[in-house]
This record gives C-alpha cells, sequence and structure tokens, in this order.
C-alpha cells in the first residue's frame, strides 16, 4: 500500500511539473510586448511658449516610458509636490517630442534648476501639452493698484512688500539700485528676464557696482507667478554709461529718488502772449514771461515791442540794450545777447514778429560773462577719394552736404559746425579750461560725436538734404539704374580726444597750427584756455566707408537712412 502511494504521489508530482513547466511555456511565448517610437523631433517653436509644470499624474523617465528599459527619474509623488512649488526653478521648460506606434506622446522636459531631465507622457496630441505636463505662464499681469497722484513725493514711495501693479508715482519715479553689487539674488543686479522665469536666462552684468550711483526710469513690470513677487524693467537715465544694465530687477531692490517739486509755468491768456526765454541748451530760465495788450494793439508783435522796444533788432548795438531791460524785468539774471550769433539773433526776431495772442514764444539767450572757446571749426569727417576707389587723407565733404546725425535726424555740414562752436559747454569764463568731457559733451548734445555722409560716385557729389525725402531717404529720381553710393562713417570718442595727435592720420581735436589742443591741467599749456581770442581748430574723426552700394528706384535699400545704406558694408 505505502509502494502504490509513493508511485501515486510522484505521478502526481510529476504531472504538476509538467503543468508547471507548460505553463512558464505558454507565458514566455506571449511576453510582454513593449512600445516603439516613431518619430522624436526637438520642439521649435518660441522657447518662451514652452514653459511648462508638471501634476504628478505621470512620472518622469529617461525614456518614454512604455519603452522597454525605462527607468524613473522622478515619481508621480515627486512630482506631485513640485505642482505647487513655490520656487520658479522647478519650472519645466519642454524640448523635444516623441510619438509611440500606440499613438502615446512623451515631451521631454527639464527644470530650470537642471534637476530634472526626462521623458514624460503628454497626451494623445503634439499641438497641446497633456498627461503629466501643462503649459505654464511664468509671469502674471500684477493686480491693478489703487492707485494715487502722479505727482506724489519720492519720500512718499515705499519699494517694499509690494506685489500690485505700480501707481502712477511709482511709474513716473526715479529711482537707484539700493545694493547694486554681484548678488544673484535679484536685488544686486539686473537680469534679462525677471529670475527663473526663462530656461538659461540670467543676469544682464555680474557685477553693478559700476552703476550705484546711476538712475533708473521702470518701463515695464510683471509678477513671477510661482513667488509672487513684482519684478521691475528699468533703463539707466545715463546715456553715456552704455546701457547694459537695462532689464528686470526686484522692485523690492529700488529706492526711489527724490525728485524736484514741479513749478507750474505762466500760461498766456486771449489777450497775453508769452516769452519763454532758454540757454543755448534748450533749457527754461525762470518761468514764461507774460505780456498783455493794449487796446490799441492788434498783434502779439506789436505788444511786445509796445513793452520792449527793439527786442526784435538783429544788430547787437541795438538788441543789446533790450535784452538787457527785457532779462531784468523777466528776473534772469547773468544772460544778455551780446554772445548770441547773428543768425540767433535772427531765429529770435522772427519769433517775436511771429507772436499772437494766447500763444507762447521761445527765445535764446546766452551767459553774458561767456567766451567762446572755438571762433570756428573744421569737420574733417571724409577721406579724400583717389581714382582707385581708395580713400587717403583728412578732408571736409561740402559745407552744404547732408549730414545723418547720431540721433537720425539730419542736417547741413555747415549748420551742424555752427552748432558745435555755439554748443554752451564751449562757453566759459576768460581764463577758465575745457576737459575732453566738455568737448565730448558738446559733441553728444549736437548729435555730433557719430556721423553719415553719403557721397554719389555717377554724380561726383555729395547728397544734400534737397536729396532727401522728409524720412532721410534717397529721393527718386536721385537713384538711376546704375547708381552707386559710399557711405562715410565719422565717429570721435573721449578716448581719442585724450590721446592727442602724433601723426597725420591720427583722429583727435587740434589747433589750426597743427599744435595739439592737449586736455590737460598743465601750468603751461594754453591750448585748452578759454581766452578772449577763441581758437580755430581742426577735429580729425575717425573715418571708415562703406563699399559701393547700387541703388535702384525699385530696390528697398532705398529707404534706408545714411547708417542703414553702411550696415555691414563699412569697413
Amino acid at each position: 500500500m505505502k509502494k502504490s502511494l509513493k508511485k501515486t504521489l510522484f505521478a502526481g508530482v510529476a504531472a504538476l511539473s509538467f503543468v508547471a513547466v507548460a505553463g512558464v511555456s505558454s507565458t514566455n511565448a506571449s511576453a510582454k510586448s513593449y512600445a516603439k517610437v516613431t518619430s522624436n523631433k526637438a520642439l521649435t517653436t518660441d522657447a518662451t511658449t514652452r514653459n511648462v509644470a508638471v501634476n504628478g499624474t505621470n512620472a518622469l523617465y529617461t525614456k518614454a516610458g512604455t519603452l522597454k528599459g525605462a527607468k524613473t527619474v522622478a515619481t508621480k509623488t515627486t512630482l506631485a509636490g513640485l505642482k505647487n512649488s513655490k520656487q520658479g526653478q522647478k519650472n519645466f521648460r519642454a524640448y523635444r517630442v516623441a510619438t509611440t506606434n500606440r499613438g502615446s506622446v512623451y515631451y521631454k522636459v527639464v527644470s530650470f534648476d537642471k534637476t530634472y531631465r526626462g521623458w514624460i507622457y503628454g497626451g494623445k496630441s503634439v499641438t497641446a501639452f497633456a498627461g503629466g505636463i501643462a503649459s505654464f505662464s511664468t509671469t502674471t499681469a500684477p493686480a491693478a493698484a489703487a492707485n494715487t497722484s502722479s505727482s506724489a513725493s519720492s519720500a512718499s514711495i515705499n519699494t517694499q512688500g509690494q506685489t500690485t501693479a505700480l501707481t502712477d508715482a511709482q511709474k513716473n519715479a526715479t529711482y537707484k539700485i539700493t545694493k547694486a553689487g554681484t548678488a544673484n539674488d535679484g536685488t544686486a543686479t539686473t537680469y534679462t528676464y525677471p529670475a527663473w522665469t526663462e530656461y538659461r536666462k540670467g543676469r544682464t552684468v555680474t557685477d553693478a557696482t559700476p552703476y550705484a550711483n546711476d538712475t533708473f526710469k521702470v518701463t515695464d513690470q510683471t509678477t513671477r507667478t510661482r513667488e509672487g513677487d513684482l519684478w521691475v524693467k528699468i533703463a539707466d537715465t545715463n546715456a553715456t554709461n552704455g546701457q547694459k544694465i537695462n532689464g528686470w530687477i526686484k522692485y523690492s531692490a529700488l529706492t526711489a529718488q527724490p525728485t524736484t517739486p514741479t513749478v507750474t509755468d505762466n500760461v498766456p491768456q486771449s489777450d497775453q502772449v508769452g516769452i519763454k526765454i532758454v540757454d543755448l541748451n534748450g533749457k527754461q530760465l525762470g518761468k514764461t514771461y507774460l505780456v498783455t495788450k493794449n487796446t490799441n494793439q492788434t498783434t502779439g508783435y506789436q505788444t511786445i515791442l509796445a513793452n520792449f522796444h527793439n527786442l526784435d533788432s538783429i544788430d547787437h548795438g541795438t538788441a543789446d540794450g533790450a535784452y538787457a531791460s527785457f532779462l531784468s524785468a523777466a528776473g534772469v539774471t547773468g544772460y544778455g545777447s551780446a554772445p548770441l550769433t547773428n543768425s540767433q539773433l535772427t531765429a529770435n526776431s522772427s519769433a517775436i514778429k511771429a507772436a499772437s495772442y494766447g500763444k507762447t514764444i521761445t527765445i535764446t539767450v546766452a551767459p553774458v560773462n561767456a567766451v567762446a572757446f572755438a571762433s570756428s571749426i573744421q569737420l574733417n569727417a571724409d577721406r579724400a577719394r583717389i581714382n582707385n576707389g581708395h580713400f587717403v587723407g583728412n578732408s571736409e565733404p561740402d559745407s552744404t552736404a547732408a549730414v545723418q546725425l547720431s540721433n537720425k535726424t539730419y542736417t547741413s555740414l555747415s549748420k551742424l559746425k555752427n552748432s558745435i562752436v555755439n554748443d554752451a559747454k564751449l562757453q566759459g569764463a576768460n581764463g577758465s579750461t575745457l576737459s575732453t568731457q566738455q568737448f565730448q559733451d558738446a559733441l553728444t548734445a549736437e548729435h555730433a560725436d557719430t556721423i553719415y555722409f553719403t557721397y554719389d560716385l555717377n554724380a561726383n557729389r555729395w547728397l544734400t538734404q534737397s536729396d532727401l525725402k522728409t524720412d532721410g531717404s534717397i529721393k527718386d529720381d536721385v537713384i538711376n539704374n546704375d547708381s552707386q553710393f559710399i557711405v562715410i562713417k565719422s565717429s570721435m570718442s573721449k578716448a581719442l580726444l585724450d590721446g592727442g595727435k602724433t601723426n597725420g592720420s591720427d583722429a583727435g581735436l587740434f589747433l589750426t597750427s597743427g599744435a595739439s589742443v592737449f586736455f590737460d591741467n598743465t601750468p603751461n599749456n594754453t591750448s585748452n584756455v578759454f581766452t578772449t581770442t577763441p581758437k580755430s581748430l581742426v577735429l580729425d574723426y575717425s573715418v571708415a566707408k562703406s563699399g559701393q552700394i547700387g541703388l535702384t528706384q525699385t530696390n528697398p535699400s532705398a529707404n534706408k537712412d545714411f547708417a542703414g545704406l553702411a550696415q555691414d558694408n563699412i569697413h
């Protein structure tokens, strides 16, 4: 019996073993099949539209999660914890998309701090983010503020803790960076975008210390979505200091600066003429002076002359006394007409003759104790052209040549020279010295630090203002089918002024006698001193020329300004 039982058990075990083996063989025969990638492409749409947030419904893998060998980078639980993070570092950028043979879409994403990178399920369509990620706006328009007067004093402006939009007063205020330096925390320097709102976008400059004393104006504002703090875009008001620092910074990192109280100017009534008095730089001196008509007067011109006889004169012998009387009545001291040029007196006279009731005219005056540093200036803004197309030597273009100034306006060379000579920054008391900065400031004030001329090779002449349309483009009748032009770019910098003249090709400022005008305080050096006898100067610009530019009436390049024509052709 025992022997029979053993045989029965053995047979049973053997049978079970066979079934087990057969079962294993059956499972291997239908092993799990994995998805295959049918498409894998880089995303090419605007990067700012591919900012996403994870939501924790799907994990992050080393490859599409249904592919063989996919390993987990971050679990659903981990990603769910990032969903409502208050740190912009946990924003994600999608940069590749893959589709499997099962119709599933996966996106390759990376966190802004690069802690997490991998593939995540993104739904069934490549046209919108879905599944484990969703589109995310890293910045949000701040809620409207309860507005205050735009003229509120800077002392009342508190930049700390604000999350709502700026008031008018805050928009109009001027600021400094409170702790300008190197810290990378949103408070010491500016950023190309608010920090951690765009992938791999950082600071404009790593050290803002050189800009610690600069003042800034706000040009834009936004709130970081995750952090909820207010950021503003600022622009440096110091144009000569370069604009590298312009960018985004925390509003709380700024300090509003004291403002000069607004002075309400006089406004003429219907029976009055207003006379605004400005200096050579256009700065208003005092308030607009009002003169009131009498019953026997019918024009503003009559009313002005009735109060200030000969104020319209263009002869210094007559005008200087009239101006002295008028400026005394207006309460403006230290200024007069004696230093004005004939053209400036004529411009004032024309304004006075055109005066009408209820309107304000502007007249220009100059410091009466000022001495002009220069009586004339030669602007060598060209290199003389020789037959083989090369430019050698220094020379002036024609006096009527059209000049494009650095602010993209146009004038003639003769008018520009007169403007530079008469610039207020080149006026001073007898015996005072002229600095490099003063002369560079005068050029900048006249927008003459970089200027352009255009030469017509076919007509063998410089283009004049009569050859240009109001937008600065060349008139159609000046352009022929075979027109060829050359653009001359002439520039001057403080470094060149500082350098002094060492040979005939150097750029810089020189006396007509050939001696350099050295900008220093050497006791025996009188070349940069204001004297009762103004100097005749030569300014040799640093010159570059374009290649020959062919224009036709149908060529869209003809609509560009001089600088635009030069573009990449300058060498």
